[in-house]
Parts: structure tokens; sequence; C-alpha cells
């Protein structure tokens, strides 16, 4: 008897354990939302300048598709002890890679879907992607500064429509706490990233994309 009496007894302080816990975890889960409740989500629109930047144009003429999504980008983040963010990165990339790939290409025209029509003198056409952005503020980091980055991808297609490759690169940006505002800090943050992708773009992946078209030119037969 004494046996399972002490049986009974453990069962009863494991559950009592275990009811515990789980009211822990529900109370910690409500003051959470209470605290995310309790702070107005910040909304951050980026706006800057973007340089031209000054490379040698590739001698092609360029379809550039730009989806919905990429031109209404935003991201939305609850960061714990810091409160909700909405940042909206569509307007200013658009600007951003309308001004680049003017700049890189000998002519660029913007196309309604991401395919070569019947008729259309293009040698290839691009589709630029945003494909994960992220940012980090002093209260989770531990650091002074707000640091963001921004992950592109460029498709790019060849004149018949097929896949000639896949091209990412990384930009990043940080601003100094003491000199912004939160909401100012994480836009002139994201701002410095989108600059740095640009950067990188125009020395890193102009290089490469040059070679895909001259690739596709020589394997089809066609003449640039």
């Amino acid at each position: 008897m004494n046996y399972w009496r002490g049986q009974r007894t453990k069962c009863l302080e494991l559950l009592c354990q275990i009811k515990t816990m789980r009211l822990l975890s529900v109370s910690a889960a409500l003051v959470l939302l209470m605290l995310q409740a309790g702070c107005p989500t910040r909304n951050v629109t980026v706006a800057g300048s973007v340089p031209t930047p000054l490379v040698e144009r590739i001698p092609a003429s360029i379809g550039i598709y730009y989806s919905y999504e990429f031109k209404s980008f935003e991201h939305k983040e609850a960061l714990p002890g810091s409160g909700s963010y909405r940042i909206d990165l569509g307007g200013q990339n658009l600007d951003f890679f309308r001004n680049l790939l003017g700049a890189m290409f000998a002519e660029v025209i913007e196309v309604n879907q991401p395919s070569v029509q019947e008729g259309d003198e293009l040698d290839a056409i691009l589709i630029p992607e945003i494909v994960k952005y992220g940012f980090l503020v002093p209260s989770v980091s531990t650091l002074t500064f707000f640091e963001a980055s921004i992950e592109y991808q460029i498709t790019v297609l060849d004149r018949a429509g097929q896949e000639l490759g896949k091209l990412r690169i990384v930009g990043y940006g940080k601003a100094e706490g003491s000199m912004f505002g939160g909401v100012d800090a994480v836009g002139e943050a994201t701002m410095l990233a989108i600059r740095d992708g640009g950067a990188r773009i125009a020395t890193e992946l102009s290089p490469r994309i040059a070679a895909l078209l001259a690739d596709s030119e020589e394997t089809n037969g066609l003449q640039p």
C-alpha cells in the first residue's frame, strides 16, 4: 500500500509541475502579446539617392521584368523589446534598379511579362527579385548601431526565354544609433544596404551577365 501511495503522490506532484509550467508559458506569451500590443508599429519608408555607377555599358538590348512583389516589397517584423516594424522597400528598389540597369546596358526596356514575345528585339530579359531582407536593432544585437542586409537575385533569360543563370548578391548597411532615431536608423541602414548591393551588382555581377550573354550568342549562333 505504501508503495502505491508513494507512486500516486509522485504522479500528483508531476501533474502539478506540468500545470505550473503550462501556466508560466501561457503567462509569458500573454505578457509578450501585451507588450507588443502596447508598442505601435514603426513605419519605415526607405528614402535617399542612389548614385549612378560608372561602369562600361554592355552593348545589349535588355528587357527588364519587375514583378508586383518586387515593386511593392514590404518587410514586417516584431522584435522582442523593440516593437513592430513595417519597412517599405518597393519604391526605393524600383528607382534603384532603373537607375542601375540603365547605366549597365546600351538599351533597357521594361516588359510586362517575364518572357520574350514575338517581334521583340531583345538580347535577353532580366528578372530582379528580393530574396531576403533582414535588420537588427541595438536592443537585439547588443551593439550600438542598426544593421540591415538585402539579398538580390537576378534571373537571366535568353532570346528564346531559356534560363541562362541565376545570380545572387548581398548588400550590407549600418547606421549609428546615436545619430538617428530608431525609425530613421533602420531606414538609413537599409538605404546603405541597397547602395552596397548596387555597387556589387555593377562590379561583380555585370561581368558575369556579359559572359552569359556572350556564351548564349556563341551557342545559338546569334550576332549581338
